[in-house]
């Protein structure tokens, strides 16, 4: 595992075979949206819109990342790439930040027990236009409506 300072190279740049992942959340009055690509070594792209119960937006942002750490995990990734808008998020996994509230100290766990999946990992603060294709995902996911569902149900 190796969760790169900030100012070190970003993990791409040492290691080939490198999956890149953004994730973000989105929340409306009604519903809470992740959104996550993923960009494999050979470039391919997977994307995915997901609709979830009402979540503040730091437990959502929380939610996006463990998603799309999940779902590259799964798919075989060994070394990882995170790119994530929100800088509190970020800042809390490298310890810059405290967790205060018990919830977000229970997020906090459960993603740094994520890295011990992977060979490396690194996770980078990017800005929100840098994270647009993934934001327009959340949004999606918050605004969802399925019929047929119950309104907390993840799609």
């Amino acid at each position: 595992m190796s969760l790169a300072a900030k100012e070190e190279v970003p993990v791409s740049k040492m290691t080939s075979g490198v999956w890149t992942l953004f994730a973000d959340e989105a929340f409306n009055v009604k519903r809470s949206g992740l959104g996550v690509v993923l960009i494999t070594p050979s470039g391919e792209t997977l994307r995915q819109a997901i609709k979830i119960i009402s979540l503040t937006n730091n437990d959502a942002e929380y939610e996006a990342l463990v998603a799309g750490m999940e779902l590259a995990w799964g798919l075989g990734s060994k070394v990882n790439e995170v790119k994530c808008d929100s800088q509190l998020v970020v800042n809390q996994v490298y310890g810059i930040f405290d967790t205060k509230e018990e919830c977000m100290q229970q997020y906090l766990k459960k993603v740094q027990a994520l890295p011990a999946r992977f060979k490396e990992w690194s996770i980078i603060h990017i800005p929100r236009e840098e994270n647009v294709e993934v934001d327009a995902l959340a949004n999606l996911g918050s605004s969802t409506e399925m019929k047929g569902f119950d309104s907390d149900a993840v799609v």
